[in-house]
């Protein structure tokens, strides 16, 4: 039995189906390859996600538009290249892909480092970087999904991303702890020398990921890949339509955010960078709890319901963070707060959506697919960046972060229209192909 199979038409997805996906690392001896690869790579990305832009606030004194740039360089070439990084995806070797990026990223990486140690990092060199990063973090990113279904079977898809979303969470359990603690020691450009190390674990761990064959030809009939058809396949299908609609508009809210999280955070409530990081380490410990309100979640809600649900309850959490005042035992809790309530939202919009997307997609277009996905929704977080600096210098960074939780109940929306939960009119799951 599938997860699709399992599915009914509001999304529900029976015990059986559940019961039937789990599975232990030992089981799936490349998954768990893979899996240890990512665990490696994304705690040194977590130490970046922070360096990076605090290297901007500290070295290069940064203020709402740089932080905006930054992040828009950095997500900007999730638009401009998503779509032909899935056809080169779907043509090629995902291991030897993976292995490359990673490879890549630690030399840009370590490039940050070598322009401080010279006293020639500006603000404008580091905005290249993050864009070259972006470039193949898309690389990564849409390689990385498209893989998981040539490593476990289609039962097992919901496990093994909530295993993935597992080590998501350590990564910003330690990985945020050992930033904070990094920056303040090292400063921040220093710091980045631990992501470039993870990177380059991670390439020898990807290494050794038995990738079976060769990638998997089109059906009999079709013609070669082409870069819009996974967008075509993506809004051809109604529930995947709707569902990419909201992450797009739900990323975009939340970049308009994360631009200005920590000049917020260090600047207007007067938190050190180390207890930002043991903040957001505390708070990120909830995405375990999260994995298991996931798991209860779609079984009683279904995929619809629990969309929803995660795009409200991150809306919650964001709401706090602007309310936050007081004093600083106050602010640091209201801070756990709301990244807590946040991280459990996320993560059940995630791995649900993740998951539902990667089991109706046939796997000659898992490439395409994913990255039409990537670049709708990527690219939407980098114009978010962008507007979330400009906005804040214009009216004020706690007024922008009130817009920007604002944003996710727009975000749940998208998904509100039951017909297309009701009805199988969706070309792009069992009927018709991309290729006709």
């Amino acid at each position: 039995m599938t997860w699709r199979a399992a599915a009914a038409d509001d999304g529900t997805v029976t015990d059986v189906a559940r019961r039937e996906g789990a599975f232990r690392l030992h089981e799936e001896p490349d998954f768990a390859r893979f899996w240890t690869g990512q665990s490696i790579s994304l705690i040194g990305s977590q130490v970046t996600m922070m360096a990076l832009p605090l290297t901007a606030i500290i070295i290069l004194d940064a203020d709402e538009v740089d932080q905006g740039l930054l992040f828009f360089c950095q997500y900007l070439p999730a638009l401009l290249f998503g779509l032909q990084v899935g056809t080169i995806v779907d043509r090629f070797t995902k291991r030897r892909l993976l292995v490359m990026a990673d490879v890549v990223r630690a030399l840009l990486v370590t490039a940050v480092v070598l322009l401080y140690a010279v006293d020639q990092l500006s603000l404008w060199a580091l905005m290249f970087i993050a864009f070259l990063l972006g470039a193949f973090d898309v690389l990564a990113a849409v390689g990385g999904q498209s893989f998981i279904p040539k490593l476990v079977p289609e039962p097992r898809l919901m496990d093994a991303n909530g295993k993935l979303q597992k080590v998501t969470t350590f990564a910003e359990v330690s990985g945020n702890s050992l930033a904070g603690l990094l920056v303040q020691a090292l400063t921040p450009p220093l710091a980045l020398l631990v992501d470039a190390a993870s990177f380059l674990a991670s390439a020898v761990t990807l290494g050794r990921v038995r990738e079976a064959g060769a990638p998997v030809p089109a059906a009999d009939g079709a013609k070669a890949p082409q870069a819009l058809d996974g967008f075509l396949f993506l809004f051809r299908d109604a529930r995947l339509r709707y569902i990419s609609l909201c992450n797009a508009t739900s990323n975009f809210f939340s970049a308009m955010m994360v631009a200005l999280y920590l000049l917020y955070a260090t600047q207007a409530l007067g938190i050190a960078p180390g207890v930002v990081g043991v903040l957001l380490t505390v708070a990120s410990g909830m995405a375990l709890v999260a994995n298991t309100v996931t798991a209860r979640s779609t079984r009683r809600l279904g995929v619809r319901g629990t969309l929803v649900a995660g795009q409200l309850v991150m809306a919650a959490g964001c709401l706090v963070l602007p309310a936050t005042a007081g004093s600083m035992g106050v602010k640091s809790v209201l801070l756990v707060v709301s990244h807590s309530v946040f991280v459990i939202g996320m993560v059940a919009f995630t791995i649900t959506q993740l998951t539902y997307r990667q089991s109706v997609t046939p796997e000659y277009m898992q490439g395409r697919v994913h990255a039409g996905n990537h670049m709708l929704t990527y690219g939407s977080y980098a114009a978010g960046a962008l507007m979330g600096g400009l906005v804040g210098d214009w009216i004020g960074m706690r007024e922008t972060l009130v817009l920007g939780a604002l944003g996710h109940v727009l975000a749940a929306v998208w998904l509100l229209p039951r017909r297309a939960w009701d009805t199988q009119a969706q070309t792009g799951l069992e009927e018709a192909d991309v290729h006709s």
